[in-house]
């Protein structure tokens, strides 16, 4: 980069994120750790959601109740 290094790192924090370009190109953005924290929980959470509707459109077994569970394994409850 052929640029100031610290000041980058400092619009970023200010505006969170900054586009990267090579000539007249976007290459890259660079995003502060925040917002990246953000929206990686976001996603998380998105995916999360996903996964419980598709499980809950799979078909059930027949399940045990916890008392024969803890039979099973030899635990009082």
């Amino acid at each position: 980069m052929r640029i100031n290094t610290i000041g980058l790192l400092k619009q970023v924090k200010k505006h969170g994120y900054k586009y990267i370009f090579r000539g007249s190109v976007p290459e890259a953005v660079l995003v502060d750790i925040k917002q990246y924290h953000k929206w990686m929980d976001e996603l998380e959470d998105q995916r999360d959601a996903e996964y419980a509707k598709k499980l809950v459109s799979e078909p059930k077994g027949e399940g045990k109740t916890l008392d024969a569970v803890a039979k099973e394994y030899g635990i009082e409850l």
